[in-house]
């Protein structure tokens, strides 16, 4: 087992040939504006007991009002740090930090006080950044992504592996005995490409834990599917999916914006589909104008969750239930 299949995150979400269902966080009202944090938690809380298997959260440093309602954006580390001190086991994951627009010891930092604060629960999605806007404020021009990106993965590996790392870079230098005082338990944490991130498909491969892409036609996602799992190591592939969640078990498919409006009926079929050209995970953002987050969960938990279990996730359930016992 490579070192990065013991990660607690890792193990948990990602099974070799299975599908497994996580959620996209913060939770909204129709206006996109987040509910307050008790209900954050509580929710939360209730996807943990249901058997989700993460929770994920997204990365955008800057807004402008050309972007319409959008999802509310809170600092990730900060928002899976205080998800982390609420729960026990579930996965907390990054849909994606800008790699581009972050100092890689910064994020190297960060990424390993979350994990080892969360008991190894981190994954850590990294993208280039596509809103063209925040490239100035930040001083960087487009053409220097592909290498920013790459630089920035590459300067966090070696950051992870020893506390006085040698790394010379366009970003930085290390040539003094210096690094990060603490270091991840197995030296590296689960990272993941979001798309291309302006990369080949070869250098993905070798360089990242697992691809996270967008929702696409699906004999294009199976297309990229036959080639991204042609490895010799299993590395997962996910996305994240819109489902508005009918009241009506059978509604059948209207595409929407990101996912699809559906029965409960007719996601299992779509997911099974999923599931058999070979994607691991699916971190669902539930919508709905007319129902509760709660009842959302409910329903995905009780008849979705049992066809896509997390075989570690029931392990570690049913030993808590002995021990109690």
């Amino acid at each position: 087992m490579t070192t990065i299949q013991k990660h607690n995150g890792f193990k948990r979400t990602f099974q070799q040939g299975h599908l497994t269902l996580g959620l996209m966080m913060p939770f909204d009202h129709s206006e996109d504006i987040a509910l307050s944090f008790e209900n954050q938690v509580d929710l939360a809380q209730q996807a943990e007991y249901l058997g989700f298997t993460s929770l994920f959260v997204r990365d955008n440093p800057l807004y402008s009002p050309h972007l319409g309602n959008v999802t509310t954006n809170y600092d990730p580390f900060v928002f899976l740090s205080y998800l982390s001190a609420k729960t026990s086991k579930i996965a907390l994951g990054t849909s994606s930090i800008v790699a581009t627009l972050r100092h890689p010891i910064h994020l190297a930092k960060a990424a390993t006080s979350l994990d080892l604060i969360s008991g190894e629960r981190f994954l850590l999605g990294l993208a280039t950044g596509d809103r063209k806007f925040e490239f100035p404020a930040f001083k960087i021009k487009e053409e220097q992504l592909t290498e920013l990106f790459q630089d920035a993965v590459y300067s966090m590996n070696t950051l992870w592996q020893s506390h006085s790392p040698s790394i010379s870079n366009n970003i930085f230098e290390l040539y003094e005995d210096s690094g990060l005082q603490v270091l991840p338990k197995h030296k590296h944490i689960p990272m993941f490409a979001t798309g291309y991130s302006k990369q080949d498909l070869s250098w993905l491969k070798t360089n990242m834990d697992g691809l996270m892409f967008y929702p696409q036609p699906f004999q294009q996602q199976k297309a990229l599917l036959k080639e991204w799992h042609n490895n010799d190591i299993f590395k997962p592939y996910m996305h994240p999916l819109v489902i508005d969640l009918s009241s009506n078990p059978d509604e059948l498919v209207k595409p929407i914006k990101g996912g699809y409006r559906l029965g409960r009926n007719t996601l299992l079929k779509i997911l099974k589909s999923y599931e058999k050209i070979g994607t691991n995970h699916i971190m669902l953002h539930l919508t709905s104008n007319d129902r509760s987050y709660q009842s959302l969960l409910t329903e995905v938990g009780e008849y979705i969750i049992p066809y896509f279990p997390s075989q570690l996730l029931q392990e570690e359930k049913n030993n808590d239930i002995i021990r109690q016992n």
